[in-house]
């Protein structure tokens, strides 16, 4: 598509025309013979009056004069060609996945005798490939919470790692508190106002230097909005019961919602919550290039300019014989 950027300069294509019409022409005083025989004088001699006064700029120059301003105009008006828009979803919101890797996460009472963090995998491959537009991060924790990969939009590589875990990866024990820190400053890196992170565990807090409701103190003073997930049994014993009042409190401070789940048919409602309590949110950029195409006109003008320079040497008019 084309366009002009300036279309209100083309107003002056007619100037030259007004201003020849209403302006007054230059007059200059000079010494002149007069012949009453003129005529007599240049008809034998094959000439007419105007040739014989040396002018040589007739229609053709006129016409030369009128295309180079009418191109000057056009160039002047910035004339340019809009390329096809390119449009592109940014994400208003960084989403953080912690996931318990603990030695309790092989137990096998997550259904059809699969470990609890194989169904975890299972349920948040689903997940991210339904969160196609948000920016994703992933970070495991056991007696240490470790990044598995920052907030990224490829979506690819973060499943696959996802997919690599193993109970025990990140150590044996359950170092809650510590994720939620480990967490605080992967969100400071974010430049998007809306931080949420996705907190799921099997037990209770063994492992943590600082504790749980400490850090979830200090998210929610950063506005970190934090979804606790207990995938484990509250009655259990020792290391293996799940600290649902723990992940209660975390998530009652700052904002977001604790959910239970049991078996991998849970754990995927629960999930299915969370889409819907935190639905993608992004923003359309749209973004058409413009090439500039003034340089074309311009360069055509100079070309006739150049033409109309010639026509006015001397070899090139009629003189006399």
């Amino acid at each position: 598509m084309y366009v002009l950027d300036l279309p209100w300069l083309l107003l002056l294509l007619p100037l030259p025309w007004l201003l020849q019409r209403w302006l007054p022409g230059a007059r200059q005083r000079q010494d002149a013979l007069r012949l009453p025989f003129f005529h007599q004088l240049a008809g034998p001699l094959g000439l007419t009056p105007a040739n014989a006064a040396g002018s040589s700029a007739g229609w053709l120059a006129t016409l030369l004069e009128a295309l180079a301003w009418c191109l000057l105009v056009v160039a002047l008006a910035a004339p340019s060609r809009l390329e096809p828009p390119l449009v592109k979803s940014q994400p208003l919101r960084d989403l953080l996945l912690a996931v318990d890797t603990s030695m309790s996460m092989a137990n096998t009472d997550a259904g059809d005798d699969r470990s609890r963090l194989w169904a975890v995998q299972q349920v948040l491959d689903a997940f991210v490939q339904r969160r196609a537009s948000d920016r994703l991060g992933l970070l495991v924790f056991g007696d240490e919470p470790y990044t598995q990969t920052s907030f990224t939009q490829d979506h690819a590589t973060l499943r696959q790692l996802l997919a690599e875990l193993q109970p025990g990866v990140a150590g044996r024990r359950t170092a809650l508190g510590d994720s939620i820190g480990l967490a605080i400053r992967l969100f400071q890196q974010s430049q998007n106002q809306e931080r949420v992170l996705i907190l799921l565990s099997d037990g209770s807090d063994t492992a943590s230097r600082k504790l749980p409701d400490e850090a979830a103190q200090v998210a929610a003073d950063q506005g970190i909005i934090i979804h606790t997930i207990g995938f484990g049994d509250p009655d259990g014993e020792g290391e293996q019961r799940l600290d649902a009042e723990q992940l209660q409190r975390i998530a009652s401070s700052t904002g977001g919602r604790y959910l239970h789940a049991s078996n991998q048919a849970e754990l995927a409602a629960a999930f299915a919550a969370l889409d819907r309590l935190t639905p993608q949110l992004q923003q359309r950029l749209a973004f058409q290039p413009r090439t500039p195409l003034y340089h074309y006109p311009l360069a055509a003008a100079i070309v006739l300019l150049l033409l109309r320079l010639l026509l006015a040497l001397p070899w090139l008019q009629r003189r006399p014989a």
